[in-house]
């Protein structure tokens, strides 16, 4: 997956891809946002973010706020999971695992009504540490009421310790 490293050239650009994967989903995020106060995902093009489809998971979360179902999980962010979880519930989602970080935090988008990004580390269920970036984005069938969150998230395993 893509890396942290920061930009030799430029001490203000974001941090590696990661942080400019985030900003460009958001960017447009705001795009399909159009008027309505959440895009839909019938908005949703993924040739309109080819490069950033593959890290991208959308969670349903219509009769399921507290436990919600993962109903698409792109190749690069499935390849950080040591099996299939479409269709599963969130619970379900192995431990320690990139999914699992990167979703944890959405009862906040959904008491808040905001896209939140977070970025942090963990161990890995087979102990590689890892560090990630990811976003969590509100989407709505009507334009109104949040059913469903887009979320993206990438990573690198760190060497060592």
């Amino acid at each position: 997956m893509d890396t942290l490293n920061k930009s030799s050239d430029d001490s203000e650009a974001p941090q590696g891809m990661e942080r400019r994967m985030v900003l460009r989903l958001l960017s447009q995020w705001r795009i399909w946002q159009g008027e309505d106060e959440f895009p839909s995902f019938a908005s949703v093009d993924p040739g309109e973010i080819a490069d950033i489809w593959s890290f991208c998971f959308v969670l349903d979360i219509l009769d399921h706020e507290d436990d919600p179902i993962v109903r698409m999980v792109g190749e690069s962010l499935g390849a950080y999971l040591p099996q299939e979880v479409t269709d599963c519930h969130l619970s379900d989602v192995p431990a320690n695992s990139l999914l699992e970080h990167a979703a944890s935090y959405f009862p906040e988008i959904l008491r808040r009504k905001v896209p939140i990004s977070r970025g942090g580390e963990f161990r890995k269920y087979d102990g590689k540490k890892v560090l990630y970036r990811s976003i969590v984005l509100p989407m709505s069938d009507d334009g109104r009421t949040i059913s469903g969150l887009l979320c993206a998230a990438n990573c690198r395993e760190v060497a060592g310790d």
